[in-house]
């Protein structure tokens, strides 16, 4: 009697193990859940020619796929800093190891991207993530350059349904930035005359810049380099992202425009109150010259390659603090200044205050089901070495 109890009580253990497998997989159909990955991956740095380093990898996820977050991947931007990693001379690093089937340690490519949540562990909670929705990595370091992904915890991730694919996909570098650049740093009197000088007015963090800026009352004066089109440049930053004002590094450098003409663009009793520097060189200074007393010049990019020189009256006479922002460090000192600022983008772009990046973008299709390893290969290889707009990777299920 007792061997029968024990063999019907083990019996019963074994169905209910078998009927908690069934009802994991009828919630996560079977077509979600993959049964391998495909990620493009490095074990070593190359400076000179990065590409070099690259491989495309099939493996089988170590996790267990019922117990994690699986995550499709729609889209990531190739950007400077994923290319300043493949070479070895970006700070921030992702951890290599032995995760993908690999002979060497090695790590995943990529920093930003958006992906939809295909599979959910039973266990998850109302109000946390859904099937469906799409998310982005709240920290850098993660590899987004593949089909798909596993994470651990719905905290690790941040919902960005509103967003379109192309908003979504570089809102964690450029939107972030540009929203922080704006928003983080200064006490601003919504009315007054007060502005924000950029250099590298036409980037895509300037623009966002712009926008942020506006949707807040600050005005905008957008340094952007010499050029025989300048006037229509000029049009659409001013028109299309909000822009104050646009002018040339030939006027910004201008000692006479400085004096005679500027003081007319800017208004009465206009404060210059934070410089954004992402050029580097003699336009770093120039538009220092231009701010305040005791006002902040924040330099997040240096794309002349030339070191920060500052006057040294600026710093004796005007009291002016020259500061550096890099927006891994910031996310990651704090992750939630990346939610609050992420939801700040999403309330902004569903007022209409922030477009979408697309028309600055060069999309490269990804056909799951038709596109090779090598054809893959070649895909990133051409978003890294090709010249012109912005390129992002866009996956085709």
């Amino acid at each position: 009697m007792n061997l029968y109890l024990r063999s019907n009580s083990s019996l019963n253990l074994e169905f209910n193990k078998m009927l908690t497998t069934l009802k994991r997989f009828m919630s996560s159909p079977a077509h979600q859940i993959p049964k391998q990955f495909k990620s493009i991956i490095y074990s070593t740095h190359e400076v000179e020619d990065c590409t070099k380093v690259l491989s495309v990898k099939n493996y089988t996820p170590k996790q267990d796929l019922f117990k994690s977050i699986v995550l499709k991947t729609l889209a990531f931007p190739i950007n400077p800093s994923d290319v300043n990693q493949l070479q070895g001379v970006y700070p921030s690093r992702p951890e290599k190891t032995y995760d993908y089937s690999t002979d060497e340690p090695s790590a995943i490519a990529g920093n930003e991207g958006v992906f939809e949540v295909v599979s959910l562990p039973s266990g998850n909670s109302k109000g946390e993530l859904k099937l469906g929705d799409h998310v982005i990595p709240l920290q850098a370091n993660q590899g987004t350059w593949s089909n798909y992904r596993v994470f651990s915890n719905s905290s690790d991730l941040i919902r960005v349904n509103d967003l379109d694919l192309f908003s979504a996909a570089t809102v964690s570098v450029n939107g972030c930035t540009g929203f922080q650049l704006v928003s983080d740093y200064i006490d601003w009197n919504r009315g007054a005359n007060e502005w924000i000088i950029q250099n590298a007015g036409t980037s895509g963090v300037s623009k966002i810049v712009s926008q942020v800026a506006k949707a807040k009352g600050i005005k905008t004066l957008s340094v952007i380099r010499d050029r025989d089109n300048f006037d229509e440049v000029a049009k659409v930053l001013e028109n299309e992202y909000g822009a104050t004002k646009v002018i040339s590094e030939s006027q910004n450098n201008d000692k006479t425009f400085a004096k005679e003409v500027l003081p007319k663009v800017l208004g009465e009793n206009a404060r210059v109150k934070l410089a954004l520097n992402s050029v580097g060189g003699k336009s770093s200074a120039s538009i220092a010259r231009k701010l305040e007393k005791n006002a902040l010049m924040l330099t997040y990019g240096g794309m002349s390659k030339q070191p920060v020189t500052l006057p040294t009256s600026l710093h004796i006479f005007k009291g002016l603090t020259s500061k550096g922002y890099w927006v891994t460090e910031k996310n990651k000192a704090n992750p939630q200044t990346k939610i609050d600022t992420v939801n700040g983008f999403i309330k902004m772009y569903n007022h209409g205050q922030i477009i979408s990046p697309k028309d600055e973008i060069e999309t490269l299709t990804w056909n799951t089901n038709s596109t090779t390893d090598e054809e893959l290969l070649e895909l990133v290889k051409r978003g890294i070495t090709a010249k012109g707009k912005k390129k992002l990777v866009v996956l085709e299920w």
